[in-house]
């Protein structure tokens, strides 16, 4: 079986571990547990911080593109925000060729571009060549999945984005 062009892995930041940055992007394992691989652990985390605060998912978003990671692992945010953009920077690049979004929180730019003969998908100021064929189904399928868990495991109502998933996809094809 052929692997996914898109992959990704959302991880929940374990509340209260991160002190160190350098540490936390050499040493994950230690700050991170698995949204997919550990689902019980993540939900329980999640659940818990949604008592204290209106978002549960914070976290990392690690994304890759046929083995290539796309987000380095400096950046987490709210892993339910960096889906937002990325799912808003595939509808504006549907609509006119080229999006741009800003990471949840963060002054970093995300694109996604037309240049030349290819297109460019750009966080921060690490640029990678993406083929919009694979690329964008492969983001809509990750995020599809995402967002499906979520409203499996969490029960918050995840209905409109998943929604516009579908739309975005109809629209592509």
């Amino acid at each position: 079986m052929k692997e996914p062009a898109v992959q990704s892995e959302p991880y929940i930041l374990v509340p209260h571990t991160v002190t160190d940055l350098d540490d936390f992007v050499a040493h994950p394992e230690n700050y991170l547990v698995s949204m997919f691989q550990e689902p019980g652990r993540a939900a329980s985390i999640w659940r818990d911080r949604l008592n204290r605060n209106p978002y549960g998912s914070e976290g990392f978003l690690s994304l890759s593109y046929h083995g290539i990671e796309l987000i380095p692992g400096e950046l987490w945010d709210e892993v339910s925000g960096i889906w937002f953009e990325l799912i808003e920077l595939v509808e504006e690049y549907l609509h006119k060729g080229s999006a741009q979004r800003l990471f949840p929180g963060q002054p970093v730019p995300l694109r996604l571009e037309m240049k030349e003969r290819s297109t460019l998908f750009t966080v921060n100021q690490h640029k990678h060549r993406v083929d919009p064929s694979d690329f964008i189904p492969g983001i809509l399928a990750e995020a599809q999945r995402y967002f499906t868990w979520v409203e499996e495991n969490i029960g918050t109502g995840e209905g409109q984005v998943l929604q516009t998933i579908d739309s975005l996809r109809t629209r592509f094809l």
